[in-house]
């Protein structure tokens, strides 16, 4: 518990680290970490259903804390950036940033969609969020490339270990809540911790 308040008190206390950064990269941070924290929050909500009350009131109020400091942590960077310089460093183009970022998102939407339809006609909706966490991972691939975030990578392959381990662990007779629980409390730790790691390693000024 010391070890998670002491966390807290540094993501809050702490300046932001912004050297070399211009406002728009220092502004897509606090967006990615806004991003991790609001769907961090959400694949916790999606993992309290097969718990008991005892055990997910705890478990819906650390999450909403968590989700708290990185909002402030995300708020905090954002200010900072106002400060810095406007213009993108001359290799970045960031029109085609967002214009890939957009081709991104929509495929991950698409494929999640398609998987969706094609579990429930099989009758296999067991397995939509393991494969909806497999597609959210496997779309921070592209993404560490196109922001240059080379801790994607290790969220790709930590949503993925995740999806893995929740479809054997299901397919091997596992009480049937794991589908939903492995998951979402999995799933919401990885984006949390990547949010944390973003706002930890933002280059010191």
């Amino acid at each position: 518990m010391s070890t998670t308040s002491a966390t807290a008190t540094r993501l809050l206390a702490a300046e932001p680290r912004t050297d070399g950064l211009r406002r728009d990269e220092l502004r897509g941070v606090s967006a990615g970490v806004r991003v991790g924290a609001v769907m961090g929050l959400a694949w916790a909500a999606s993992a309290l259903g097969p718990l008991s009350p005892a055990v997910a009131v705890p478990v819906a109020v650390a999450g909403v804390a968590i989700f708290a400091v990185l909002m402030v942590g995300a708020r905090r960077l954002r200010r900072v950036s106002v400060a810095m310089p406007q213009s993108a460093p001359a290799d970045v183009d960031l029109g085609r940033v967002r214009r890939h970022f957009t081709l991104v998102v929509a495929a991950e939407c698409a494929v999640i969609a398609a998987a969706a339809t094609i579990l429930a006609v099989s009758d296999h909706t067991q397995w939509t969020p393991a494969v909806i966490c497999a597609t959210v991972g496997l779309h921070f691939v592209p993404l560490a490339r196109l922001f240059r975030v080379p801790l994607y990578y290790a969220t790709a392959v930590a949503l993925c270990l995740v999806a893995v381990t929740t479809m054997i662990l299901g397919a091997a007779s596992a009480p049937a809540a794991i589908w939903q629980l492995l998951p979402g409390l999995g799933a919401a730790l990885v984006l949390w911790a990547t949010s944390a790691g973003l706002l930890v390693t933002t280059p010191a000024q």
